[in-house]
């Protein structure tokens, strides 16, 4: 009998030992999880705090534009007051410049040549020879301007000086940008002298029709030729004021 209520006070003892191990685990976890709802609760106002902040610098960013474009606006005004002859004459030759290196986008008549790879049986073994190279582009496009042509195109990417066309695989590269045939060359200048100056005997029309290459040229009263879309960066070459400055401070 004492033997039994001795077991039954060490069993009793053991259950309340498991169940203050398992009260304190149940406290400490609604502690941390306490701790951590307070931490998320932190963040979000922190995180609150800063949006409102950004959103505030945002419109005074906004209200400071605002203003200078309006002093920007102001000082355009008053300078045209001041001396409107001036500033349209720098207008004017401002435009004249930008079309002559094509920078902007310019209409009028011309002409415009499609170029087509020959479909006819290749004969001679040189395949090479029935397709359009850089080459024949360069001679059509030279051809071109030495008739006059005042703006010029590739498959709608505008030629400048600086242009290049040479051949890339199977395809051309101009401007950085790869294209492939139809070719359609765009010219504006004097209709008849473009038109002329391709179609004579033996011209360059005749010698890529030899390869069965195909040509069309059409005479048109009003083409578009679109504004160079790409940058131009100049890392060599310098104005002979800038190239004397250099030379100065070198010197110096």
């Amino acid at each position: 009998m004492k033997e039994t209520k001795h077991i039954g006070k060490i069993s009793i003892s053991v259950v309340c030992v498991i169940l203050g191990i398992l009260l304190a685990l149940q406290l400490k976890s609604v502690k941390e999880n306490g701790s951590v709802d307070d931490l998320s609760a932190m963040r979000i106002q922190t995180l609150q705090e800063l949006l409102d902040e950004g959103r505030e610098d945002k419109d005074r960013l906004e209200e400071r534009i605002k203003e200078l474009e309006e002093e920007i606006q102001a000082y355009r005004e008053a300078a045209a007051d001041e001396n409107v002859g001036n500033d349209q004459a720098l207008l004017s030759e401002i435009e004249h410049w930008k079309k002559a290196a094509g920078m902007t986008d310019v209409v009028g008549p011309g002409v415009e040549i499609v170029l087509n790879d020959s479909t006819s049986v290749n004969t001679t073994g040189e395949e090479a020879n029935y397709l359009i190279h850089d080459s024949d582009i360069l001679s059509v496009v030279n051809e071109l301007r030495d008739a006059g042509a005042e703006a010029l195109s590739l498959n709608g990417h505008r030629i400048l000086a600086t242009t290049e066309i040479r051949c890339s695989g199977s395809v051309v590269s101009i401007n950085g940008r790869r294209t492939s045939a139809p070719f359609v060359i765009d010219a504006i200048g004097d209709t008849d002298t473009m038109f002329n100056a391709l179609m004579m005997r033996n011209g360059v029309v005749d010698v890529l029709k030899q390869w069965s290459i195909q040509v069309e040229v059409m005479e048109v009263d009003e083409l578009l030729i679109k504004a160079y879309d790409g940058r131009i960066e100049f890392r060599h070459a310098k104005t002979m004021t800038d190239a004397m400055l250099d030379e100065e401070r070198d010197a110096g």
